[in-house]
Formats: structure tokens, C-alpha cells, sequence
């Protein structure tokens, strides 16, 4: 459960933080070795759903304080906004808050209190690399 829970912070700021980039380029692909791929694709109202076979989508939408309300069938929403230092933070009632804080190389490390970081950082090809200690990395490519 906490790998998933990592696994979903972690793709949460994936999807806001590149969100202009999907609206100018497409959609991304999130591959984890051995398991589905996850689909990253603009929506019309300006926001983004998540998709992996056999799992519910999750919508992002706008929200007013220029971050996003993640929606995913039968849970409780996520509000993802941005902060001071060109950051975010996601928040699900009833839970710790992540942090995703810029990293100066183009990426960034998303923190939950009590949990390994996460990193996020450009591979050079227009994708990403994710990596959290102790579990393979998890690449980002445009689709």
C-alpha cells in the first residue's frame, strides 16, 4: 500500500507539473518495469486524466488557486497547489501532505514526512526518470 500511495503522490505532480507541457506536446506514458503503463493525456477543460489498464482514470481538473482537484472514482480527492518556491503540494483529506520541491537540474523531489523522497529528473530525450530508493525507477516518456 505504501509503494502504491508513493506511486500515486508521485504521479500526481508528474501530471501538474508538466501539464503545460502536455497541452503544447500531447500526452505522456509513465512505464514502471513489470508493470502496466500508465497514459497521461490533456483534457479539454485544461486539466488531465490518468489512465492504466484495469484501474479507474483519474481526472485532474483546474482548480481557482491555479493548481488541480485529482479525482478518482470511489476515493476521496486530492488537491494539488502550487507554492511559493515554483513547487507544489498535494493534499487528501485525512492524510500527510507531499511536497514536490524543485531540484535546479529541470526535475523535483517529492516528500511525504516519514517516507523516502522521490526524484524526478530529466533524461535528456524530452522524458523523465522517477526514483525512489528501494524501487525501480519509473520513466516518463512524451507518447
Amino acid at each position: 500500500m505504501r509503494t502504491l500511495l508513493a506511486f500515486v503522490g508521485a504521479t500526481l505532480f508528474v501530471l501538474v507539473s508538466f501539464a503545460s507541457t502536455m497541452a503544447q506536446n500531447g500526452g505522456y506514458t509513465i512505464q514502471t518495469p513489470g508493470r502496466a503503463p500508465t497514459f497521461i493525456n490533456p483534457s479539454g477543460n485544461g486539466g488531465f486524466v490518468s489512465q492504466t489498464p484495469g484501474r479507474p482514470p483519474s481526472f485532474a481538473n483546474p482548480s481557482g488557486d491555479s493548481g488541480y482537484t485529482v479525482q478518482t472514482p470511489g476515493q476521496t480527492p486530492t488537491f494539488v497547489s502550487p507554492t511559493g518556491n515554483g513547487g507544489f503540494v498535494a493534499q487528501t483529506p485525512g492524510r500527510l501532505p507531499s511536497y514536490a520541491n524543485p531540484s535546479g537540474n529541470g526535475g523535483y523531489t517529492v516528500q511525504t514526512p516519514g517516507q523516502a523522497p522521490s526524484f524526478i529528473n530529466p533524461t535528456g530525450n524530452g522524458g523523465y526518470v522517477m526514483q525512489t530508493p528501494g524501487q525501480p525507477p519509473r520513466f516518463i516518456n512524451r507518447q
